[in-house]
């Protein structure tokens, strides 16, 4: 049986990436994700926004940028 390919989904409301809706650097889905964090992707900047509101309340806040998830794996949003 062959494995599915795992789905990249929003951390917040789990959209999938490359769907209608799920941000993109300008626009273009081959250039990736717009927002990101250190727990994933975020579809949206409303998204990113009750990421960053969550996390505080959870007294996890971000301390420091979320490294690019691009660099991390190059060939990920190239098709």
């Amino acid at each position: 049986m062959l494995a599915r390919t795992p789905r990249i989904l929003c951390v917040e409301c789990q959209t999938p990436l490359g769907t209608p809706g799920f941000a993109t650097q300008a626009g273009r889905p081959e250039n990736g994700p717009a927002y990101w964090s250190d727990e994933g992707l975020v579809c949206s900047n409303a998204c990113a926004a009750r990421h960053v509101t969550r996390r505080a309340a959870e007294g996890r806040p971000m301390r420091e940028p979320a490294a690019n998830p691009l660099e991390r794996s190059p060939g990920l949003f190239r098709r």
